[in-house]
């Protein structure tokens, strides 16, 4: 009977010892799980952080690489992406105060997780610094583009003002060329010479060329430059202005039509720059 009763305390005793084992097991095993994806979160919130400096990285390349012909539409691209960036740090910052707090809850101390998180806290602050440092650049690069192009507009308009008055100068030139190069014709008779004002008979028979006030619509206009050859569709042709003989020749066609054939346009005009013409 004592036996027996030594032998049920015994089992007794055993049995608490096992339940014990068991809730410690328990709690251990949720502790386990607890730690784990403690850190599981904290290793992902890591590797975002760490994927978030990378972007930094990249916007501070297209920043600071910007060609020519990139403009606001780029900038534009970057202040958005680096906005982006700064709510996501905001967020991690977030859930690293709310990991951290948990962790000084639980009332047990992780020197590691308290370091890295520590870390993880540092590394956001330092990247907020480096986005606000770009932000700055961002701001700086619009002023010195609006200023270079400030600049460029008022160059452009320089040179549309010098290109203005240079083409003013040559077209200028080319209306005086083409002025000194004109001159005038006219083919009639004697009677419509006269009408006009072309000729007119003096006393005792005297004939003046263009020596008072006469009709001008009646003369054909033309450049001496390119000026060759004034066919006068007459047999009968004579020549009443002053131009110099060994500077023109009357060619005849098989039917004696007389054709005026300039042969040296400089001295042909060179004492007027009319010529007046009598056919019959």
């Amino acid at each position: 009977m004592g036996i027996g009763a030594l032998m049920l305390a015994s089992c007794s005793g055993t049995d608490k010892k096992l339940a014990e084992d068991s809730v410690r097991i328990a709690e251990l095993s949720a502790e386990y799980a607890e730690a784990s994806s403690f850190n599981d979160s904290l290793m992902l919130l890591m590797g975002d952080i760490y994927t978030g400096l990378d972007s930094i990285n990249m916007q501070e390349g297209l920043l600071y690489n910007m060609g020519a012909g990139e403009g606001m539409d780029r900038r534009a691209e970057i202040r958005q992406n680096l906005a982006n960036i700064k709510a996501r740090l905001a967020a991690n910052k977030q859930l690293l105060d709310q990991m951290e707090a948990k962790l000084k809850n639980t009332g047990k101390e992780n020197s590691v997780l308290s370091k890295t998180i520590t870390q993880l806290k540092d590394r956001i602050a330092k990247q907020d610094t480096k986005i606000a440092q770009l932000e700055n650049d961002l701001a700086s690069a619009r002023q010195q583009i609006d200023t270079l192009t400030n600049k460029v507009a008022v160059a452009q308009q320089q040179v549309q003002v010098e290109t203005e008055a240079k083409e003013a100068a040559e077209a200028a030139t080319v209306a005086a060329e083409n002025a000194a190069n004109t001159v005038y014709y006219a083919i009639g008779t004697n009677k419509e010479l006269k009408k006009n004002g072309l000729l007119e008979k003096k006393f005792l028979g005297q004939t003046k060329v263009l020596k008072g006030e006469f009709n001008e619509s009646y003369f054909t206009k033309a450049d001496k430059r390119t000026l060759s050859t004034i066919p006068t569709g007459s047999k009968k042709v004579k020549i009443w202005t002053n131009m110099p003989e060994d500077s023109y020749e009357l060619v005849e066609n098989e039917d004696k039509i007389k054709t005026l054939k300039i042969t040296n346009p400089k001295e042909f005009w060179s004492m007027t720059s009319f010529l007046v013409i009598q056919v019959d």
